[in-house]
């Protein structure tokens, strides 16, 4: 009796931490749904976010991705923010040589040109998380509340 136990407890051990029957960490890359179409994993979502939704806190900054000021301009007016650069419809663009990760955002020391000289700024990033929007604090850019557009995968 004892030695089935031992060897129920080590399979149990064994099968922590794999997904169900492939074996992959987080489970197969994709399911299907109900209707039978291929949809994303949970982990694959968070990942690479979806429209209208904050992207969640993972492996990149939740700033990565395209940002609008409502969801019509996500077609036609979006700010690109990648880990190190951020480029706005207007025109402007920006370096960032430093990025903190603050409560509720981050902090970003960057370099900026818009319509004139290169400007050193902070650019303070927030999440309002019951709006599903991104704040950005910025003298050179101008603020703007900014809701997510998706990302490029």
């Amino acid at each position: 009796m004892r030695l089935a136990l031992a060897i129920a407890s080590a399979l149990l051990i064994a099968g922590c931490g794999k997904g169900p029957a492939t074996g992959e960490p987080n489970g197969p890359l994709r399911t299907d749904d109900a209707l039978g179409n291929e949809v994303p994993n949970a982990a694959q979502q968070v990942e690479s976010g979806q429209a209208g939704d904050l992207p969640q806190p993972g492996a990149m900054p939740r700033f990565v991705g395209n940002w609008a000021k409502d969801q019509q301009s996500c077609e036609s007016a979006i700010w690109k923010f990648t880990d190190s650069t951020l480029r706005t419809p207007d025109g402007e663009s920006c370096s960032f040589n430093r990025v903190t990760e603050v409560a509720g955002g981050y902090d970003i020391q960057a370099t900026c040109t818009a319509k004139g000289p290169p400007i050193s700024e902070l650019m303070k990033v927030r999440f309002a998380e019951s709006a599903k929007a991104m704040l950005v604090d910025s003298k050179e850019l101008k603020n703007a509340g900014l809701v997510f557009c998706g990302r490029d995968v």
